[in-house]
């Protein structure tokens, strides 16, 4: 045999040598990768889902509160065309606010208990 055939072969199982490595790389990374998704997937999805869930509801809880400012401030300027209020008194609109609100929780209180 000469060197030129022993050098062929060499090249040619180093070439297998470097394909098996990377083959068991591979094969290594998917299990890994699998494992990985399995177990942590899940806990990512959810998490996620809490964030936006918190963020929403923090969004709706401003929505709120700014909407209930502007009811307060429009009842004002509507019962402020009335006689017998002067421009700028807001007792009226907390009457008829709180009378609203009164016979909404208490309408809901009767279906609770049904």
């Amino acid at each position: 045999m000469s060197d030129s055939d022993a050098l062929s072969t060499n090249s040619a199982s180093g070439q297998a040598d470097q394909d098996w490595a990377g083959k068991a790389t591979t094969t290594v990374v998917g299990y890994v990768d699998t494992v990985r998704t399995a177990t942590t997937g899940k806990a990512l999805v959810a998490s996620r889902a809490a964030v936006y869930f918190v963020a929403a509801g923090l969004v709706a809880l401003v929505a709120l509160v700014l909407l209930l400012l502007l009811l307060v401030r429009g009842m004002v300027v509507l019962t402020s065309f009335l006689p017998f209020i002067d421009s700028g008194e807001v007792w009226l609109a907390y009457l008829i606010l709180g009378g609203l609100f009164s016979l909404v929780g208490m309408w809901l209180w009767k279906k609770k208990g049904a």
